[in-house]
């Protein structure tokens, strides 16, 4: 990680941007000693999705659509 003082006039921010593409490393910068603003490298998402359940065979009971029988005798008292 590089430090880079707000006040430095001799650096373009095409030079920054260059330097932190290039590294693929952060860049703070810092006021009065303190840092103020970080520069981080785009990292894209990777392309691939994780889909773990497709593909996967479901399997649905026979009775799936009837009432449960503890259901209607709580729903009866």
């Amino acid at each position: 990680m590089k430090y880079l003082h707000i006040l430095e006039n001799d650096i373009s921010l095409n030079a920054i941007i260059n330097e932190v593409t290039a590294n693929q490393s952060e860049l703070v910068i810092t006021r009065n000693g303190l840092p103020v603003a970080r520069i981080i490298p785009w990292q894209t998402a990777p392309t691939t999705k994780n889909y773990p359940l497709r593909e996967k065979p479901i399997t649905i009971a026979s009775d799936f659509d009837e009432p449960m029988p503890e259901l209607w005798e709580a729903l009866a008292e």
